[in-house]
């Protein structure tokens, strides 16, 4: 399994928003509605608006949610659905250890605590908050308007991953590299920056922003209300305009 960096800030300050901190939401532009990373979460708390929510709308369709288990529980979901037939996705990252003076190597989750499932909505509602499964729930997001009034209830969905967006986080954790990156920020400003194909090396046929980190281009994947996924360095050459 692939072995993934996190980006300090100092490496990358100049491309956040002024006065906007790593994983913290961007500011609200018009009547979009940030959301909140959920590496901004920690031991395992879920913001305090979706704590005791339920869905506004029922998807139908199968699609990509993000969920949220107990402190150490992912893989105990990732195995309970999958044996129901879903499909489940767990992007983890080798990190080394020191142990009594001898490096040890271990996989981890790249974000702790959650996963991501496919499915319809209504099929994970006979499973989630329930036993065996009662440690995992969605993950939701604010749920507005145009004009920013809440809509439902709670005024709070379910956050659903692009398909796109998954298949390049897939692809891209499917790929041994200890120089790629992972950054809990899916604000970062791309105005300014090339949308490239890459089209050659082991990236081939991920689609991003070009960044230059530490004096480095590199192809950056946004993964919405998640973070942003880097590759390692890509020559010019293996790029191509969108």
């Amino acid at each position: 399994m692939p072995r993934a960096s996190y980006l300090k800030k100092s490496d990358y300050t100049a491309a956040l928003f002024k006065g906007q901190e790593i994983g913290a939401s961007a500011p609200e532009n018009g009547n979009q509605i940030a959301a909140v990373s959920p590496c901004e979460i920690h031991n395992g708390v879920t913001p305090d608006y979706a704590s005791t929510a339920s869905s506004a709308t029922c998807v139908e369709e199968a699609v990509w949610f993000l969920m949220r288990a107990a402190y150490g529980q992912e893989s105990k979901a990732k195995d309970f659905l999958e044996a129901k037939g879903m499909e489940v996705f767990l992007p983890q990252q080798e990190r080394c250890f020191m142990v009594k003076g001898k490096r040890v190597h271990k996989m981890q989750s790249l974000i702790p605590n959650f996963l991501f499932v496919k499915g319809m909505e209504a099929e994970l509602k006979k499973y989630i908050g329930k036993k065996p499964l009662d440690f995992l729930h969605h993950y939701y997001v604010p749920h507005k308007d145009e004009e920013g009034k809440a809509i439902g209830k709670k005024g709070i969905k379910p956050l659903v991953i692009p398909e796109k967006q998954m298949d390049y986080f897939i692809k891209w954790n499917a790929v041994r590299d200890d120089y790629k990156l992972f950054v809990s920020d899916d604000k970062i400003p791309l105005s300014q920056n090339e949308k490239v194909r890459i089209i050659d090396g082991k990236f081939a046929g991920l689609e991003g922003h070009v960044f230059r980190i530490k004096g480095q281009a590199r192809v950056g994947i946004v993964i919405n209300g998640v973070g942003t996924v880097f590759t390692a360095y890509i020559p010019k050459a293996y790029l191509q305009k969108c």
